[in-house]
């Protein structure tokens, strides 16, 4: 038969005044916003994009995603789709690039069009793309 020791036998228990409470920080992850009507597509891509080690803000449309950035949330990039209903991503890129808060962020376009890439934005990829293509032009983005 196998006897447990006694609590009171336990020696040198650590003292609660030298465990130090956990510190709070901020979120180190660097946030994308991830503007797409698609729902299938947004959550895979946001799902991807947290796997890679971001923070993930996502939208449905442009309107939506003028609403994530005046709710005071700070992307690094921003993913987007350009055919949504309410705002398509022409309109998006427009207000973006005319508010000088967002100006300088980096858009990552994605379309199924064949039409030419929007002059605002950084970089476009046509749907379908590689994830390795999506994942270097973010790292180029977020390393500037």
């Amino acid at each position: 038969m196998h006897a447990e020791a006694p609590m009171s036998d336990v020696t040198n228990p650590i003292p609660p005044s030298a465990v130090e409470p956990p510190q709070v920080r901020a979120d180190p992850r660097i946030t994308i916003l991830l503007v797409e009507d698609n729902d299938d597509i947004r959550g895979a891509l946001a799902e991807w994009l947290e796997l890679e080690g971001y923070h993930v803000v996502t939208a449905s449309d442009g309107e939506e995603g003028l609403e994530r950035l005046e709710e005071g949330i700070e992307p690094r990039a921003i993913v987007l789709d350009l055919m949504m209903p309410r705002m398509d991503g022409w309109t998006f890129l427009q207000r973006l690039r005319s508010d000088p808060r967002h100006a300088d962020l980096g858009v990552i376009v994605t379309s199924a069009m064949a039409s030419p890439e929007p002059p605002e934005a950084n970089t476009t990829l046509a749907k379908p793309f590689e994830l390795g293509d999506l994942r270097h032009a973010l790292t180029r983005i977020v390393s500037n």
